[in-house]
């Protein structure tokens, strides 16, 4: 029997996820764990086991799963835990379903080569510690608003909405859920400000869209893909609605779920952008997948502003499945995936 391994970095996270995986891999034919990258990597790894005769998890030691799901969410990852991974990539025998996306910076890059996706893509640029001022000053001028996100962020952790009026600039900051407003009375306070952001981590700033709905609600469109054998399928689709004095409308973020039959846009509006998204999400899935590590699943979220323009806005490797409705392939899924890559006589080792 195949060990499915999940890896996470926390056993507190998604927890009915990892359970209906366990079930559904049981259901298939598989032996399932869970482990997390910590330590050294061994032949033999402490983590836990799916006891399926009494529905829970038995902690124990087992070898190096022939097939892993990355389920991973770093932070701030130590350097301990990044060799942990990268000496699990290497091994011979274990196939990953498919691996992570660079930094932000480097996917818009490659997303802007495809000159259908360049049409979709909000103009974005790349921060320095020796540029980063003067490339937000530049924008703020123009539009007197710009976004920066983290290179490697993800949930909309860390996104910074900035705004230039007459009396100085006003930030707001996404810190795990809570809007943190503050404001800077003088050019000197607000430069002491971005240089200590962007000295800390790395961002990049993209020009700030109108993608609010008929009731100021900011809001944007999540599609989770998964491969389904050699092919990208749209498991869900639904809108993603934040709150009104808010500029962000991810789930952790105290944003909530809308499908398509609630939603607060002309008709008009929704009809011509639906089909414009199923095309650029699997041209977005296609083209990834060429020039990146092979993948299993992505997120995609896209904008569209008051003229019905659809915007490309983030690509994430670990979509969460909330907005998912069928539950029940969206379990077996990964280990049909396992049984075509098995069938192929081939994974994604790298």
């Amino acid at each position: 029997m195949d060990t499915f391994g999940i890896m996470q970095t926390s056993f507190r996270h998604e927890k009915k996820y990892v359970r209906e995986l366990a079930r559904a891999g049981t259901a298939s034919g598989f032996t399932v764990v869970r482990f997390q990258p910590h330590g050294h990597l061994r032949s033999t790894i402490l983590g836990l086991k799916y006891d399926s005769s009494r529905d829970r998890w038995r902690r124990t030691t087992f070898p190096i799963p022939a097939l892993i799901y990355d389920r991973c969410f770093h932070n701030a990852p130590s350097k301990q835990t990044l060799t942990f991974i990268k000496e699990l990539k290497k091994q011979s025998n274990t196939t990953f379903l498919g691996y992570g996306l660079p930094g932000k910076w480097a996917v818009y890059n490659k997303l802007k080569t495809d000159t259908i996706l360049a049409l979709h893509l909000p103009a974005t640029f790349q921060l320095s510690t020796h540029t980063g001022i003067r490339v937000i000053h530049n924008i703020l001028e123009e539009k007197s608003e710009v976004l920066l996100k983290p290179l490697n962020g993800s949930q909309g952790n860390g996104l910074v909405y900035i705004t230039m009026h007459d009396h100085g600039f006003h930030s707001q900051i996404n810190h795990k859920g809570d809007i943190l407003h503050h404001n800077y009375d003088t050019t000197r306070s607000f430069h002491n400000f971005i240089e200590n952001l962007i000295s800390q981590k790395d961002y990049i700033a993209q020009e700030m869209l109108n993608l609010r709905d008929n009731h100021n609600n900011p809001f944007d469109r999540r599609v989770v893909m998964k491969k389904q054998g050699d092919s990208w399928k749209e498991l869900g689709r639904a809108t993603r609605v934040g709150m009104p004095h808010s500029f962000v409308s991810n789930l952790h973020s105290g944003g909530v779920i809308k499908f398509s039959d609630d939603l607060d846009l002309s008709k008009d509006v929704l009809v011509r952008s639906e089909e414009q998204i199923s095309q650029l999400s699997l041209r977005t899935a296609k083209l990834l997948e060429l020039h990146f590590p092979p993948k299993f699943e992505l997120g995609l979220d896209f904008g569209i502003d008051q003229t019905g323009h659809v915007w490309l806005l983030e690509a994430n490797s670990k979509p969460g499945h909330t907005i998912i409705q069928d539950k029940h392939e969206l379990h077996f899924l990964p280990f049909q995936y396992c049984r075509y890559l098995q069938s192929q006589k081939k994974g994604v080792n790298k």
